[in-house]
């Protein structure tokens, strides 16, 4: 494992490779270097160390798991969601992993793939995925139906899966290749020996049980594999297995009340801004609780955050912050013009943009780095970033390399108009005679039909040639960030 640059941010809580750099788009307290233990389950967002929701464990001695088998550091990626729990060593001020364990949520072929809301139908389940989504051996516009993925992710309202990794393992399924789902078993007809786990039915004839114990009904937590064609519909299967809820997520018994806990996902049930789900952990608020990015009305049905709090006597998921994830609108693709490691920034186009240990770091281009960080980035390389405002900082979410290429991207809310001039991001984006202009539902407009529409605050995005202070623009397109920022 490399050794990284121990990096002091203002305000930091770890050392770099080992914490926290106290930015909101982190969950985590104080409180974390005085625990004990420290538990977290998330995306892993870079290594080095390993790190998620903004903090980093050390894994040299970790042991780790894949679908509950033995495996290596250098199997998990960033975007694999995982679950470590780790001892905080104060006088060291790190936090050594003991166990880390990562699942996947569902491996089988595409079908009713939807492009325009960026979703995909997998044995039965809708997949979405958005920005922060890492796409491996296929980008998400190279998929198509019949491809074989396996999909890494948080759990949704109306059994849907947020997808923060998706591996393209076969272009398509043939016989013997792996299918697997997971999910309550429902409709279970014990004459025709089917049931079904969200909208896909299982035909369990030749399946092998194992189910510890428990019945085969309605309302089971299981997970189901196959390797045969599906027939008529039917996932014909090999094996049902009964899965606890926590274990199924490599977090039974991990962390006791004296731990200090760290979970990102989605509320699932919404009982009160008091009391809710997220991924099956219930969680309480109280008038301590700190909100990051929102408020106590901020909290619904569906809405995805991180929470850190300990458990209380009742095993309820006491929060005291919860961090409310914010859409990544802005996207920059262009060259590195300057990077500077002591304050964990770059700059691009022109515009400074910072870093986190939140933000995720991906290498995308030819070397492949596993271990990729700001110090293997040089002036010239070619990134793909996703970012956010937070003030008058752009905040960095994501940040790839990629592949050189000549054209840039930038999209952003409008900050001013002085046509043919667009300023975004306080950089100058002109129109030409020639530049095609395309509506948010990508049909094609006249430049004054695209100027009486585009205001300040408009997100747009602008491709074209950068020629140090200005890009000259190929196409502009009006945009909007609902369910996706892509």
């Amino acid at each position: 494992m490399n050794t990284r640059v121990l990096l002091v941010l203002a305000g930091s809580l770890w050392l770099v490779g080992c914490g926290s750099d106290g930015s909101s788009d982190s969950a985590q307290t104080p409180a974390d270097v005085g625990a004990p233990d420290v538990f977290s389950y998330g995306t892993v967002t870079r290594f080095g160390s390993v790190y998620v929701n903004g903090g980093g464990f050390e894994c040299d001695s970790a042991a780790v798991t894949l679908n509950g088998a033995p495996a290596h550091i250098s199997d998990l990626r960033v975007g694999h969601v995982v679950s470590i729990i780790g001892t905080a060593r104060n006088r060291r001020r790190t936090v050594e992993a003991r166990a880390i364990g990562c699942r996947d949520e569902a491996v089988g072929p595409i079908s009713g793939l939807d492009p325009e809301r960026n979703s995909f139908v997998l044995l039965g389940r809708d997949v979405l995925f958005d920005e922060l989504t890492v796409f491996e051996n296929a980008g998400f516009a190279e998929l198509a139906n019949g491809n074989l993925v396996r999909v890494m992710g948080y759990e949704r309202y109306g059994n849907r899966i947020q997808a923060t990794h998706i591996d393209r393992v076969a272009n398509a399924w043939t016989r013997g290749m792996l299918m697997k789902l997971k999910g309550e078993l429902a409709d279970h007809d014990p004459g025709l020996m089917r049931f079904r786990v969200g909208r896909q039915w299982c035909d369990y004839s030749r399946a092998m049980l194992e189910l510890g114990g428990a019945d085969l009904a309605n309302g089971l937590f299981v997970e189901v594999q196959s390797t045969a064609p599906i027939a008529d519909g039917d996932l014909i299967l090999d094996q049902v297995e009964a899965r606890d809820r926590d274990r199924h997520r490599d977090r039974e018994k991990l962390c006791g009340s004296a731990c200090s806990v760290h979970i990102e996902g989605f509320i699932t049930d919404y009982d009160s801004p008091l009391q809710f789900v997220v991924d099956g952990i219930t969680v309480t608020t109280t008038e301590a609780t700190i909100f990051v990015n929102g408020s106590i009305d901020t909290l619904g049905l569906d809405t995805r955050l991180a929470v850190s709090g300990i458990y209380d006597d009742e095993g309820l998921l006491l929060a005291e912050k919860i961090v409310f994830r914010l859409p990544s609108m802005i996207r920059i693709e262009a060259d590195v013009e300057a990077v500077d490691i002591g304050e964990a920034e770059l700059t691009v186009l022109g515009i400074r943009i910072r870093t986190s240990d939140a933000t995720f770091f991906h290498d995308a281009s030819e070397a492949d780095l596993v271990e990729f960080w700001l110090d293997d980035l040089a002036v010239g390389d070619r990134v793909l970033i996703r970012a956010r405002l937070q003030g008058s900082e752009v905040l960095a979410t994501r940040l790839e390399r990629e592949e050189a290429d000549d054209q840039v991207t930038l999209k952003a809310p409008v900050e001013r108009i002085e046509r043919p001039v667009l300023m975004l991001l306080g950089v100058a984006v002109a129109a030409r005679d020639d530049t095609v202009y395309r509506a948010v539902d990508k049909s094609v407009l006249d430049g004054d039909a695209f100027f009486e529409l585009v205001q300040a605050g408009t997100l747009v995005q602008a491709v074209g040639a950068y020629g140090g202070t200005t890009i000259s623009a190929d196409k502009l397109v009006i945009r909007e960030c609902m369910n996706s920022c892509l």
